[in-house]
This record gives C-alpha cells, sequence and structure tokens, in this order.
C-alpha cells in the first residue's frame, strides 16, 4: 500500500534569507513491495520544509545547504516505523527530529503529515534562534567518530553501506537514531589488509571509538626449515602469493652435508638442493590454529665430491608431485609442515637411478620450520 503525502506551499517567513536545505533518500531498511513509499515521504518532508520557508537544494559545491533533512523507514509486522531529522551541517548537530510508529493503512496519513509538520516547526524554530544568537543549540545526538590506525581503510555498517575512509585516525559516521546500548555491526576494509567485521556496543554517553587493528595479508613470507635426511643443513623458501592468503608460487635453497662424524675415515660430501613450486591451502584460513594444502615441487639436486678419492660434479632432478603441507599457529608464531616423496628422474649426469626417494626406503621426507611473514 502506498500512501502519497502532498502539502500545500505558503510564503517564506521574515526578510533574511532562506536557510538552505538538501533532503536524502530515506534509508533502508525497506522491504521488498513498499513500492513508492520511500520517495513519497521523502517529497513530503520536502513540502514541509518548504512550507516552512526553507529553500530545498541539491547539495552540490554549486548549490550548498547549510541543513540536511533525512529519514528511516522500516516496515514490521503491519506498522511503519518513521523516523525524520534535520541536522545543521556546519555545526554537525541534530536540531529537529520525531519518531512515529503506525498502522499501515490510509489511517496513517494524518500521524505522518503532522510528524512532518513538527520537524519543520523545530527546525524553523531553530533557525530563528541562531539568528539572534549564533553559538549553536545542543546537537540531540553527537556525532559518532571511529578511530583507527589504518589509514584509508573504508568504514561499512547497515549491512554494507560505508560512512567513510579513515582520514587523519578517524572517520565520522553520518547521524542515525539510535537505542541505548545498540550493537552495530562494523565491517573494516582495506586494499592489502584482511577484513575484519566486529560488535560495538553504543553509548550515549560515548562519541568516540576505537576500531582494532587490521592484520596484513599473507603476500609474502619466508619459510625457514630442517629436514630428515639432511639433518647438516638448513633450507630457506620465498613464497610469493599471487591469490592471497591461500596459493603461492616458491622458490627454495637447502645446502647440505652428508658426513658420519663418528666413523674416521668419512669424508663430506657437499650437497645444494634447490626447488620451485606450487603451493595451495585446502582448509581453514589464515588466521586459524591449523591449515592444511598441497604443494608440486620440481627440484635440482646437486652434489660435489671434492673431498673424496673421487672428486667431481653430478645433479640430479627430481619431481614431487603432491606434498603436504601442515601449519600450526602458535601464540603468533606460525610453525610449519611438509611430508614429501621425491621421484628421482634418473638424469644421467646424476648418483640417483629412477625411483622414489624415502628415508631408509620406508619413510617421507619430513621437515620442520617457521614461517616469517611480511
Amino acid at each position: 500500500m502506498v500512501v502519497f503525502l502532498i502539502l500545500g506551499l505558503s510564503p517564506v517567513w521574515g526578510e533574511d534569507a532562506a536557510p538552505t536545505v538538501v533532503i536524502r533518500s530515506f534509508q533502508l531498511p525497506v522491504p521488498d513491495g513498499t513500492g513508492t513509499l520511500p520517495q513519497s515521504l521523502k517529497d513530503a518532508l520536502t513540502n514541509s520544509l518548504r512550507q516552512k520557508g526553507f529553500a530545498v537544494v541539491d547539495g552540490t559545491p554549486d548549490h550548498p545547504a547549510r541543513f540536511e533533512g533525512r529519514g528511516v523507514l522500516v516496515r514490521e509486522n503491519g506498522n511503519l516505523i518513521l523516523q525524520v531529522a534535520v541536522e545543521d551541517l556546519p555545526n554537525r548537530s541534530v536540531v529537529a527530529s520525531d519518531m512515529i510508529s503506525v498502522y499501515e493503512g490510509l489511517t496513517a496519513f494524518g500521524p505522518i503529515n503532522t510528524s512532518m509538520a513538527a520537524v519543520a516547526d523545530r527546525a524553523r524554530a531553530y533557525w530563528q534562534v541562531i539568528q539572534k544568537r549564533p553559538l549553536p543549540v545542543p546537537p540531540i545526538q553527537d556525532a559518532l567518530v571511529f578511530q583507527s590506525k589504518d589509514e584509508g581503510a573504508e568504514i561499512f555498517w547497515m549491512g554494507h553501506q560505508s560512512i567513510g575512509k579513515v582520514t587523519d585516525g578517524q572517520v565520522t559516521a553520518p547521524y542515525y537514531p539510535f537505542p541505548s546500548n545498540a550493537i552495530w555491526t562494523l565491517t573494516i576494509e582495506k586494499e592489502g589488509r584482511r577484513t575484519k567485521t566486529l560488535e560495538v556496543t553504543l553509548n550515549p554517553a560515548q562519541t568516540e571509538y576505537p576500531l582494532p587493528t587490521l592484520d596484513k595479508l599473507r603476500i609474502e613470507e619466508w619459510h625457514f626449515f630442517d629436514q630428515g635426511g639432511r639433518l647438516l643443513g638448513f633450507g630457506a623458501e620465498y613464497r610469493r602469493y599471487f591469490v592471497p592468503e591461500w596459493a603461492f608460487w616458491s622458490v627454495e635453497a637447502y645446502p647440505f652435508l652428508q658426513w658420519r662424524p663418528d666413523v674416521a675415515t668419512s669424508k663430506a660430501v657437499e650437497h645444494l638442493d634447490v626447488a620451485g613450486s606450487v603451493a595451495t591451502w585446502l582448509y581453514f584460513s589464515a588466521d586459524s590454529w591449523f591449515r592444511f594444502g598441497l604443494q608440486s615441487s620440481l627440484g635440482l639436486n646437486q652434489t660435489l665430491t671434492l673431498n673424496t678419492d673421487t672428486p667431481g660434479y653430478y645433479f640430479d632432478a627430481t619431481v614431487i608431485p603432491f606434498g603436504v603441507l601442515l601449519e600450526w599457529n602458535v601464540l603468533g608464531i606460525l610453525i610449519d609442515n611438509r611430508i614429501q616423496v621425491p621421484y628421482s628422474l634418473g638424469l644421467s649426469t646424476g648418483l640417483l637411478s629412477q625411483r622414489w626417494l624415502l628415508l631408509d626406503g620406508t619413510f617421507p621426507m619430513i621437515s620442520l620450520g617457521a614461517v616469517w611473514k611480511w
């Protein structure tokens, strides 16, 4: 059912220039099926303010507004709940407002008209007062200020309605009527940072609310590790995410020695294994305590036997079709495990035959390391 409100016009009072006002569309939520009712209410507020001597403008730089009129419309269980407010823009204060709840139907016409007229009357009275005494009257509700260290982050509320971007450490929300101790759901977004959604309990005595700092997305990181079967060495892997927090490519190097210190005749053999990989995490988000993923790698295994009776340089190639990635987040430290079974391609330049490489012919290669992200 759509109620059309048509109010007449009357001359502007007094000799002073008419105060300018911009009328914003009535805010949602407005359920489907309300038709043209929000626009009709906006038109009714426009006409009420014109009747009281306000000049309605579009609020652009060419036609700036001193005041702003807006409304909130909710349709619930056969009732229309309407909140209307007029804000003094330079002073960021609400100077006139009214809220009514009426049964939907033709009987709603009278109360809504009365509410619109009351708001216009109070706005006119405010304007008359500040013509004589420029200091603004106390606002009905102070503006809400959200403070954040994430400069440039955008703050959303009421589903996904933007209230602005953080500038100089804060963003001021537009006026919105709320009951005492209302709980607002806010979403903070910034490129390169992890989106965060939180609930804020509003306190009528509080106007400033600090927001949590956003965590940086995992884009680049180092993985330092040690691996069974190559314990006299240490590896480093550089990872670059092409799908932030989920999929990455990487390159790694692992120098190590093959040597038996408990055998007097043992000669050290130097190795340098390098590899390139692609990987993806399959389960659980980057901020969870545990993650599981898969990694495929192509490696080059280099061997130097300069200190032996048969000095030489050899290189083998290996492929790891599917390696398992495990990650634990322990007190903010990322502990990383890899379980791999390399397959040697049996190159003629190498020392390894074509076969799966297992520790003692039985166990897969298991590494343990830590991740440093930035």
